[in-house]
């Protein structure tokens, strides 16, 4: 009977204890900060103030007690993270020698703003560069209308002077189109540049036509202006007269100024091929400022005869050069490309005239009619038996010059082909991986190499007697 009387006395106690201790501790639940707030709103919403509110202290037990105390003890201890993968950057042993750099810090920076002057009247002297841009392209743009109006008015001012003339020894004079500069409706130049002109002439004995080129200076270009300044050039006329191919005899000669037959010499083919002697213009009765560049002697006598030689006295200044020939074919090719074929050669009279600065006036009339009557001598001149055959025989040596050398052109490309040929098959041979093959191709290339070495010797056969 004690014992049931103690049992129960001591179940009293202990639910009396566990019922006192789960009122003043607070309970571990998760949601446990959302009850605090909600009783923090339901006191809000009356008329108490926290000054009206007696504070509580809930009585912590024993356990969490000594729970706090051994967190003070242990305050050393570092809880760490096994899911911080970024923890190497907060270790200070990781990245020596860094400096560590100063944190930043809430306070915005100041910013400060310079009063500018409004500037009412602009300053021109700070677009001075611009200034001068818009000076040159406007003195260019001016300079290429006046220079083109220019040139136009020195090509119409010499169909006025010199247009009957050619009407008298042309059957048609000239050309029609949109692009011709022409005096009123008529026949004139056709535009080929704003400082180039031409005009075709035909109808005519002694020639299948005649070509006038007019190549003035540009003045419609501001650079070559300023350096016609430094070196003046004058305007040229350029005539370029194609005679018939049974007129004249095979001859090659040429009348020029000093300078321009030294060009001439060097650069024309027919020029450096059939006439190497430079001879002074005083030995055949011309000026001393000409030289003559003749194939033939007698052609050279019979073309210049006096009235040839009294015009040349008195417009030498103005001839540049005369051309004669019946193999001209124009400058010499480059020694780099190699011709399949000979060139197409032509019977031409060339005749270079430096204008005046009126652009051609009036001595260009008496140096026209000095190329028609060269276009007639050279129909009648006959060359004799022994200097005609003198100069088939440079033409047909020519001939054959011209054929060995291509010939020797061709053996040589022939060879770098082989070469290359050869080098091509020995890459091949290499990539392989047959050292025997590779073996057998050396054996083969070193005979041959031997054999091209070897000296040649012929065969002689001896009857026997």
């Amino acid at each position: 009977m004690r014992i049931i009387i103690l049992s129960l006395t001591l179940l009293f106690c202990s639910v009396h204890i566990t019922h006192a201790y789960e009122d003043q501790t607070p309970e571990d639940d998760d949601f446990a900060e959302f009850e605090q707030f909600e009783v923090d709103d339901e006191v809000t919403d009356g008329d108490f103030r926290d000054e009206d509110l007696p504070v509580l202290k809930p009585k912590l037990s024993p356990v969490k007690d000594q729970f706090e105390d051994s967190i003070d003890i242990d305050d050393d201890i570092i809880v760490e993270d096994e899911d911080n993968e970024f923890e190497h950057f907060q270790d200070p042993e990781e990245f020596e020698g860094f400096q560590e750099t100063t944190p930043k810090t809430s306070e915005q920076p100041k910013i400060t703003i310079s009063k500018v002057p409004i500037m009412v009247h602009p300053r021109w002297d700070a677009y001075w560069l611009e200034g001068i841009l818009c000076c040159l392209l406007a003195s260019y743009a001016l300079a290429y209308a006046v220079g083109r109006a220019k040139n136009a008015s020195i090509a119409t001012n010499f169909l006025k002077f010199h247009k009957p003339l050619l009407d008298e020894n042309f059957t048609l004079v000239g050309e029609s189109g949109l692009d011709v500069v022409a005096v009123c409706d008529e026949r004139g130049w056709r535009r080929e540049a704003e400082h180039c002109f031409t005009m075709w002439c035909s109808g005519r004995q002694c020639c299948e036509g005649m070509l006038l080129a007019l190549k003035l200076i540009k003045r419609q270009d501001l650079v070559h202006v300023l350096l016609g300044v430094v070196r003046p050039t004058p305007d040229t006329l350029l005539i370029r007269v194609e005679l018939s191919k049974d007129d004249s005899d095979p001859y090659v000669l040429c009348i020029a100024q000093k300078k321009f037959a030294t060009r001439l010499a060097k650069e024309m083919q027919d020029l450096s091929m059939f006439c190497p002697e430079k001879r002074p213009g005083d030995k055949h009765g011309l000026p001393p400022a000409l030289s003559v560049l003749s194939e033939c002697a007698e052609a050279t006598a019979g073309l210049l005869d006096a009235r040839v030689t009294a015009a040349l006295e008195q417009y030498h200044k103005h001839v540049q050069f005369i051309h004669v020939s019946d193999r001209y074919c124009g400058p010499k090719q480059m020694e780099e490309t190699v011709a399949t074929k000979p060139p197409d050669t032509e019977r031409v009279l060339l005749v270079s005239l430096a204008l005046g600065p009126d652009g051609g006036g009036d001595e260009v009339r008496p140096l026209l009619l000095l190329v028609f009557y060269l276009m007639d001598k050279i129909k009648r001149l006959r060359l004799s038996k022994e200097a005609l055959s003198k100069c088939e025989k440079r033409r047909q040596k020519a001939a054959e010059a011209w054929v060995r050398g291509s010939h020797a052109a061709r053996q040589e490309q022939a060879a770098l082909r082989r070469e290359e040929k050869r080098k091509q098959e020995k890459e091949k041979i290499l990539a392989e991986d047959d050292p025997e093959k590779q073996r057998r191709w050396e054996l083969k290339e070193q005979k041959r190499q031997q054999k091209r070495k070897a000296p040649k010797m012929k065969q002689l056969k001896v009857k026997a007697l």
